[in-house]
């Protein structure tokens, strides 16, 4: 499978890259729109939302990124990078997002900041109802049962009925930590962060 990982300077990019590589998945970094051609494309995002669709949309990245999606390519956005494929995000005063999946990106209540390791157990045949599943050659584990590391003030509300979503905690069950509908995925945890459970997870759905 042929993986790039998007960068637009906001981005751990090469903690992401590590990550693929301890997992022994091979990835090419790309900085322009015309770059990406790939099975797999990763969205990394740290940094506020607001400033993250403004290079997006200087750069031209928003329409590559719908093209790759069109041409039934896969995308994997991390944290800030999975926020903005909301329809919009309450951060920097209201942020039009992608629009890839109906939802909005909301502040934590209290104001929060949700930084820790949670638990996180699902059964990857809980996907089958998602073409994803269909395209990709899943390792032999079939459930994820460990702990994942947030680091986050915003969460993302999914509206969308069809996707499968994992709630980031009891605690903040209102927020998807993890989400698939059809060829896109959205982590809210840090996988390169995660340890063996970042592992296996990369190891599941790629």
């Amino acid at each position: 499978m042929k993986v790039n990982i998007l960068d637009i300077g906001s981005g751990n990019v090469s903690s992401i890259q590590f990550w693929l590589e301890n997992s022994n998945i091979g990835s090419q970094v790309v900085n322009e729109p015309n770059g990406i051609n790939s099975d797999l494309l990763i969205l990394p995002g740290v940094g506020s939302a607001g400033s993250y669709m403004k290079r997006l949309k200087d750069g031209r990245f928003d329409q590559a990124i719908l093209e790759h999606l069109d041409k039934g390519g896969r995308l994997l956005g991390i944290c800030l990078g999975f926020q903005i494929m909301s329809n919009w995000s309450e951060e920097d005063g209201g942020v039009k997002g992608l629009g890839i999946i109906s939802g909005r990106v909301e502040r934590l209540p209290h104001n929060m900041s949700h930084n820790s390791w949670e638990a996180i157990n699902f059964n990857r045949t809980k996907l089958l109802g998602q073409s994803l599943n269909n395209k990709m050659n899943y390792s032999r584990k079939r459930i994820l049962n460990g702990r994942v590391f947030y680091n986050h003030e915003y969460g993302f509300v999914n509206d969308d009925k069809e996707a499968f979503t994992v709630p980031v905690s009891k605690q903040l069950e209102q927020y998807s930590g993890f989400l698939v509908k059809d060829n896109i995925i959205g982590i809210q945890f840090h996988p390169e962060k995660s340890q063996r459970t970042g592992a296996e997870l990369i190891s599941m759905i790629i």
